[in-house]
């Protein structure tokens, strides 16, 4: 009787210092620290919040857009002044700049795509590695022009789509696809918010599977979004929440045992390792990543034009030897790979000041001046 009063003691406790230790948000999510307790809810307050604020902003410098998911608006200007979009969506130093479907006679057109850090975000427009190489290699003496087509939180899909959409009927001699290799996460993902939870983007994106070896587009044309709420709140029942990778249903079950947050902690620590476990063998994860590029350069060939993958790695990840899918990447694209030079420059002034998150100046320089070196030997 005493050890069983003694363990309803211990319980009681470490209920009650789970419970002062944690909180609840909004949609009844209880959190200790940044860990999360089952059972998860989707965090349909903050969805919501940013669906109404998109519909309230009427000159943000993202749109919803179904064939892409969301895309940067034409002709606008974000609040820093660092974000500025021509009529053609394309990251520029004017909104007003014009650039002509077909490039001037001896001009080498160069075209980007990718995320944030293909866009070069953080920094402002001069400071970008888009920019610096097109002055870098008129400098050198080649006529270039570089155009940014680049979006943030654009998965790897995202970025062939809108190269597809609209990238290829710019004539751009060259076409970079800007790789950080977290970007194969995103190409499974079809809410953002199941992925990253604080995602900014409201907005569901489309995706590719993979039926017998070759692509299928699913989630296209995307919900609009007056529809996202609805199916969000009854995502079992949409027709294409199997295919989100990073939900997973029994995660938001509920249970009689989970009303203990103590319980709720330690069941929810002890699955969670073995989801991430399982989560860590990113083959199929990399085959679809591997799919989506090797599509994206035979169709810029078939046009005559040339395709070049560029590794940009991540504070995360800039010192790691271990990245198995860009070996696999370079089995199927030439790849271009500032990571050295960005290492040593992390040496001298900090890993942290090099890439606080996106690119520094710096970072960008780097990149630029690696890209610029491969160009010109190419040219030789």
């Amino acid at each position: 009787m005493m050890l069983l009063s003694t363990l309803l003691v211990a319980f009681l406790l470490g209920e009650m210092l789970v419970r002062l230790s944690g909180h609840f948000d909004k949609d009844g999510n209880f959190f200790v620290g940044s860990f999360q307790g089952y059972p998860y809810r989707v965090p349909l307050h903050s969805w919501e919040k940013k669906i109404d604020e998109y519909r309230e902003i009427k000159n943000g410098c993202v749109i919803y857009d179904p064939f892409l998911g969301w895309a940067p608006r034409p002709k606008s200007r974000s609040k820093s002044g660092f974000y500025l979009q021509n009529g053609d969506a394309i990251r520029t130093e004017s909104c007003d700049s014009v650039v002509s479907k077909i490039p001037g006679a001896g001009v080498l057109r160069i075209a980007i795509f990718g995320d944030s850090f293909a866009r070069g975000d953080d920094v402002p427009f001069k400071d970008t590695w888009g920019h610096l190489l097109e002055n870098n290699l008129k400098k050198a003496g080649i006529n270039a022009e570089v155009l940014n087509f680049a979006m943030g939180a654009y998965g790897t899909d995202q970025s062939f789509l809108r190269w597809r959409r609209e990238g290829y009927a710019f004539e751009s001699r060259m076409v970079i696809l800007g790789l950080p290799l977290e970007n194969i996460n995103r190409n499974v993902n079809l809410a953002r918010q199941f992925y990253f939870r604080n995602a900014g983007m409201p907005f569901l994106k489309p995706r590719f599977i993979l039926e017998q070896n070759e692509l299928k587009l699913i989630n296209a044309p995307t919900p609009t979004p007056d529809k996202v709420m609805d199916i969000v709140r009854h995502f079992d029942d949409w027709e294409y929440s199997k295919y989100e990778y990073w939900y997973d249903k029994d995660k938001y079950q509920d249970g009689v045992f989970l009303n203990s947050k103590l319980i709720s902690f330690c069941y929810s620590f002890i699955k969670e390792k073995r989801w991430k476990k399982r989560r860590a063998d990113k083959k199929d994860l990399e085959a679809l990543g591997l799919a989506i590029i090797s599509r994206f350069k035979k169709e810029v060939e078939a046009q005559g034009k040339e395709f070049y993958v560029l590794f940009l790695p991540s504070r995360e990840n800039l010192d790691s030897k271990e990245a198995s899918f860009l070996k696999r990447v370079e089995g199927v694209a030439r790849v271009v790979n500032p990571q050295d030079r960005l290492l040593e420059e992390a040496q001298r002034m900090g890993l942290q000041d090099l890439i606080p998150y996106h690119y520094s100046a710096k970072a960008n320089e780097i990149v630029a001046g690696v890209l610029t070196d491969f160009i010109l030997k190419r040219n030789q």
